[in-house]
């Protein structure tokens, strides 16, 4: 009987093995092509890499002062180990005052690497290897350590001398992690690269699948990444081959060897297109993916036309039906309504959104809700941002802030960093700022100033009595402070003492209390762009033409980029589409994208996209063709409401390379690098 039993275990364990295409059936031969298929089967190895330059820093960080520290986040997998990492960090330094100085890399608060600087000037660049572990916060801490020794006296001050460390934003970390261990939306999320990728099934979508796209694209350049929208290719298209090698025992597939060698390629079969799917190639890959029927049907068609290449050899093709099973669920059936899924898609694990669920999915990804999404797929009847602001106000602590105490010696910062959408709310937008503080006593007379500040701008500061009793400071936040993303900071500043400069100046404390708060103010349109932040926060239209479908990739790329802005909501707007001419009705508060408005009245003027013209009172202001690679974003009336009206200029539409916020005047025309003019039509002397 034990012998049965084990017979019977042993037979079960390998049907187990053929259906995964791991264990050929008795009597099949072993093939190249089914060996290499079997070795992509067990492959969920993916290679990412991510710059400084990659999260916004454009420019080299400069480390002057006698004693400086600064540190970076850069993103790794949330709860996932990764492996190989390597961090490049690349950095020159000029040393032109005596004294010694050097510089010390720290991981994660661990010291790794210093460096005794010379005199002159040279390269600072270092490689270090990352441990290999999981981090939960989703970071890998690199801090950078610059002191140049030159005080005299203990008490001398931190000061900017002739020496310094560039760090350059070309500084990179380099890893791989496995896809398998990716278990839940929620770490797929924290995944995503700098630049992630999001897919659409072809140059033309349908209206659901368009409105999807945008609204997951919105919600990744919130979450500070830079967006690229690509189509799934198609038979006719040329698409980039470097690097790409068929695996070994592929090479003599038709569809695998088409496509070996070169740097560019173009597409001859669908069979080509399900090679790239096999190799994972980047052409045929995405981070997000709006995952409707008509991206299935073109799934299926690259697979089983690769299929039929493969039928010739039974081993290849046994081993082909496991892959395709396993690696590409999303061929085999549809997502059901309002559904987001965590989904192999080749070698990558990808977030797969149904044609349906773009706003659910958008507002499932709110900061306030993506910690939840602890499951691989979950059906989203709603996801709103939750709307906190009541008429009390909103206090600091519940957007991030520190209530703990902090030592200041000279100078001190707190900071909170929050959305806009987390502090607005019914038309309210951010009015008053409370903010009560304490300080310590220290050895000087000189009492301590704090300072107030909202996105770098000063609301307001005072001189503390510094009795360790709490002091209020009440600050207006006036309407062009704002942004969509905003940083509220209170600075500390005391007067070191230090004893016939004999001892070291010593810290005291300092504390923002948890009873600081935001208070909610009716916002009124006033005709600018700030104005319109709460309008297009509430429940907006976005008012397209219906030319858009048919180029969806590059119009999604420039909706997404003029959503994010101007503040429109990706779960509460409607998309509208509108006929080649006929003019838009408004019926609430609207972005317009290239489309007649009845009954507005714009002073921006876009003829043909070549004539840009700009009027004034009594005479246009500004009356000009030729330009190209610009486009105009105007504050505007129409149908009872304010609005949005944007026009391209130029027969190759620019999209800016950096992310901005349109929140100056009420006239901009904006370039490749963001804005370039701001036009205040009731104050034009204020453009620049």
């Amino acid at each position: 009987m034990p012998h049965a039993l084990h017979s019977s275990a042993a037979r079960a364990l390998c049907r187990a093995l053929m259906a995964a295409g791991l264990l050929l059936p008795l009597g099949a031969a072993a093939s190249p092509a089914g060996d290499a298929l079997r070795r992509l089967l067990g492959d969920d190895w993916v290679t990412r890499d991510t710059s400084l330059a990659d999260l916004g820093i454009r420019e080299p960080v400069v480390l002057s002062n006698s004693d400086a520290r600064q540190e970076f986040y850069l993103p790794v997998p949330r709860g996932v180990p990764i492996a190989d990492a390597t961090l490049d960090f690349d950095a020159r330094y000029i040393k032109g005052e005596p004294g010694r100085a050097s510089m010390v890399l720290w991981l994660d608060g661990v010291p790794q690497t210093a460096q005794r600087i010379a005199d002159g000037e040279g390269s600072a660049a270092r490689k270090l290897n990352v441990e290999p572990r999981i981090r939960e916060t989703g970071f890998l801490r690199l801090a950078v350590d610059w002191q140049s020794e030159i005080a005299l006296r203990q008490c001398e001050s931190n000061r900017a001398t002739a020496n310094a460390l560039m760090i350059s934003p070309q500084t990179r970390l380099s890893y791989r992690y496995d896809a398998s261990a990716i278990n839940s939306l929620d770490e797929a999320w924290s995944t995503l690269p700098g630049k992630p990728v999001l897919m659409v099934a072809g140059a033309k979508l349908d209206q659901q699948a368009f409105d999807s796209a945008w609204r997951m694209g919105v919600a990744m350049e919130r979450n500070g990444k830079r967006v690229t929208v690509k189509a799934f290719p198609a038979v006719g298209d040329e698409i980039d081959t470097r690097g790409l090698q068929a695996p070994n025992g592929l090479g003599q597939v038709p569809a695998f060897a088409a496509l070996a060698g070169g740097d560019k390629h173009k597409l001859a079969s669908p069979a080509e297109i399900g090679a790239l799917l096999v190799m994972g190639a980047p052409a045929v890959s995405g981070d997000v993916v709006i995952a409707d029927a008509a991206l299935r049907a073109r799934y299926n068609e690259a697979l089983d036309a690769l299929q039929a290449q493969l039928a010739q050899d039974a081993d290849a093709a046994e081993a082909f039906k496991a892959w395709r099973q396993r690696r590409m669920p999303l061929a085999g059936q549809d997502l059901p309504s309002k559904e987001i899924r965590l989904a192999p898609l080749g070698r990558q694990a990808v977030i797969a959104v149904a044609a349906d669920a773009g706003a659910q999915g958008a507002g499932a990804f709110d900061a306030a809700w993506r910690r939840i999404l602890v499951t691989r797929q979950a059906q989203v009847k709603a996801a709103e941002p939750p709307q906190p602001l009541a008429d009390n106000g909103l206090r600091l602590t519940a957007l991030g802030g520190s209530s703990a105490s902090f030592d200041v010696v000279a100078r001190g910062d707190w900071n909170a960093n929050f959305a806009l959408a987390a502090v607005s709310s019914d038309g309210n937008m951010p009015d008053e700022l409370v903010m009560d503080l304490a300080a310590a006593p220290g050895a000087s007379a000189t009492r301590p100033v704090a300072s107030v500040f909202w996105n770098g701008i000063l609301l307001a500061a005072k001189q503390m009595d510094a009795n360790g009793q709490p002091e209020r400071l009440t600050a207006r936040v006036p309407g062009y402070a704002l942004g969509l993303n905003n940083a509220v900071r209170v600075t500390f500043q005391r007067q070191p003492v230090s004893v016939d400069c004999n001892e070291i100046p010593q810290g005291y404390p300092v504390n923002v209390l948890p009873t600081s708060y935001v208070k909610p103010g009716r916002a009124e349109p006033d005709g600018t762009f700030v104005g319109l932040l709460p309008l297009l926060a509430g429940k907006p239209q976005l008012l397209v033409p219906d030319t858009y479908l048919a180029d969806a990739p590059a119009n999604l790329q420039r909706v997404i980029g003029i959503a994010a802005a101007s503040g429109l909501s990706a779960t509460r707007a409607t998309l509208s589409l509108t006929p080649a001419g006929q003019a838009a009705k408004p019926g609430s508060p609207f972005v317009a994208m290239e489309v007649a408005l009845d009954g507005a009245k714009p002073m921006v003027k876009v003829t043909d996209r070549k004539q840009l013209t700009v009027d004034g009172k009594s005479a246009p202001w500004l009356d000009i063709s030729g330009l190209d690679r610009l486009s105009t974003a105007e504050v505007v009336r129409a149908g009872g409401q304010d609005g949005l009206l944007w026009h391209t200029l130029g027969q190759q539409p620019v999209i800016p390379e950096t992310p901005f916020v349109l929140n100056r005047g009420n006239i901009a025309i904006i370039g490749a690098a963001g804005p370039l003019a701001w036009i205040d039509s009731a104050n034009p002397a204020a453009g620049q």
